[in-house]
């Protein structure tokens, strides 16, 4: 047996170490408060009872079945004529950076990459893992890296809810077997948040040891908590399962962001906070305090008219709002939610000189200005539906919802016709802030659908990046949680910067444009 390999993590609030033997996939055998001193190899290791293997099964970062694991394997995967593949990984290579680990791992030409990070000014891990493979396989289930759940914990929390009754705290005993989280709506929100806490026994808001992990992704995700036999505990997260509907040469996870709290939930929910304010969002202003909004929607729903929009305005300014938005309703023949959708022109109905005219109302008042879009819904009843019924995802009689479709996102020709409408609105007018709507579930769960998304936002913060876009879903709910990043200098983010959201490092970058 060959000396184990050991890697180390740390900064002043946690350590991570992982541990390997005979060069086979690591564990995460420490995650935890500051170690000081080496890890003790074989501090990990577990008593074998009867009845069992002489060598308990590594839980890995990516648990392998055809190593008799006794639990769900991280990955989950055919070949393209539905053969099942069951990897046998072997270490390749590791490339440690100051605060980062990338690991390497190869079965024939299947590759297995797990990267990991630790930012030591707000103490949030970020964890990611991808598969390259020499031909093109279908791929069911990838887990970001697998953390284990601590010992002496009787509990997990995680939290459901809905409209009007929003992120409910669960709390789930431990026991032998899984407890499963799936969200198959393709967006996030309060239903399916997706989070997990793992207080330490005793633990409250501000005492005692907790253990978070969220899942940066906005699409549909698959959440796992496992007690196996043996009394080990894993969490796996990742895209929800199945929903990688064509075979490829490579996939990716989402960034998992993990943190460790000495100081009850609280700890978690600061950590997360400020690596969310200080390393996540890009504002345009960032020296500017968040102004205070007033949006018009419950006002005037449908009812658009200058004179109103003006004198409601005022009052708002009057009242101390410090920006103006302007709901749904301006655009196409938008008289009720059954039509229009999707036809992103300014009504000349409601607004015959455009909307310069109450713009400018607003910032003379000292407000700034903001929009409301749905792009990736459509109604059937609107000209770019009957033009293109083959750009709705799903069938062609399936169920509505809110009088509704679902524009696919991962069609080319559809990103570079809302780029173009949406562009034009922005170039011909000094709007601030753009809320961002996704009023509806998919029609089915699609990976896709996500990256599309993501490719088009880049495209828009790419050429506007003064331009705040705030996502909502139904009320809130945050189908793409915060502000969205500004682009790099190249003109889009890299796929490590989301938050609730990652690109492929596939996926072309800025081919929205529209021509």
């Amino acid at each position: 047996m060959s000396q184990p390999q050991i890697w180390h993590l740390g900064d002043a609030c946690q350590s991570l170490v992982l541990l390997a033997e005979n060069h086979e996939l690591p564990q995460i055998v420490y995650w935890g408060a500051p170690l000081i001193g080496a890890y003790p190899a074989g501090a990990h290791r577990m008593d074998v009872t009867g009845g069992m293997l002489d060598r308990n099964p590594d839980l890995s970062i990516c648990p392998e079945a055809v190593r008799s694991f006794p639990g769900q394997a991280g990955l989950r995967a055919r070949s393209q004529d539905g053969a099942i593949l069951l990897p046998r990984f072997g270490f390749e290579g590791a490339e440690e950076g100051e605060n980062t680990l990338t690991l390497s791992y190869r079965d024939g030409g299947l590759r297995y990459v797990a990267t990991f990070g630790i930012n030591p000014r707000t103490h949030v891990l970020t964890a990611q893992a991808s598969v390259v493979s020499d031909r093109p396989i279908h791929l069911d289930w990838l887990a970001a890296p697998v953390f284990p759940a601590p010992q002496l914990a009787d509990e997990m929390i995680d939290f459901s809810g809905r409209w009007i009754g929003e992120f409910r705290m669960q709390r789930h005993r431990w026991r032998a077997g899984i407890h499963a989280r799936d969200n198959r709506t393709g967006r996030t929100g309060h239903e399916h948040f997706p989070a997990i806490l793992l207080p330490g026994r005793g633990a409250t808001n501000t005492g005692g040891e907790v253990w978070a992990l969220h899942y940066g992704w906005s699409g549909g995700h698959g959440m796992m908590a496992e007690e196996l036999p043996d009394g080990r505990r894993q969490i796996q997260f990742g895209h929800a399962p199945q929903t990688e509907h064509g075979a490829a040469t490579a996939f990716q996870t989402a960034p998992l962001y993990a943190a460790y709290s000495a100081h009850g939930l609280n700890g978690c929910a600061t950590a997360y906070q400020r690596h969310l304010r200080d390393e996540i969002v890009t504002w345009p202003h960032p020296e500017r305090p968040r102004p205070v909004h007033y949006n018009c929607w419950e006002a005037i729903y449908f009812d658009h008219s200058l004179t109103a929009l003006r004198d409601i305005a005022t009052r708002a300014a009057d009242l101390g709002a410090e920006r103006f938005v302007l709901d749904d309703g301006w655009f196409g023949r938008r008289d009720d939610d059954t039509s229009s959708l999707g036809d992103w022109t300014i009504d000349p109905r409601k607004y015959p000189e455009g909307l310069g005219p109450l713009i400018d109302h607003v910032h003379g008042l000292g407000m700034t200005f903001g929009i409301w879009f749905e792009p990736e819904m459509v109604n059937p009843d609107s000209d770019i539906y009957r033009a293109h019924p083959d750009w709705a995802l799903g069938p062609a009689d399936q169920g509505l919802g809110r009088q509704q479709m679902v524009l696919d996102m991962s069609q080319p020709d559809v990103r570079a016709y809302l780029h173009g409408r949406i562009a034009a609105v922005l170039e011909a007018h000094d709007i601030d802030y753009i809320k961002w709507d996704h009023n509806r579930v998919l029609p089915y769960a699609d990976a896709a659908q996500t990256r599309g998304t993501y490719a088009l936002l880049d495209c828009l913060r790419a050429d506007f990046p003064g331009v705040e876009i705030e996502s909502c879903a139904s009320g809130g709910g945050g189908s793409i949680s915060g502000s969205w990043p500004a682009p790099n200098a190249s003109g889009c983010r890299t796929a490590m910067t989301r938050w609730s959201g990652c690109v492929s490092s596939t996926m072309p970058r800025c081919s929205c444009r529209w021509r």
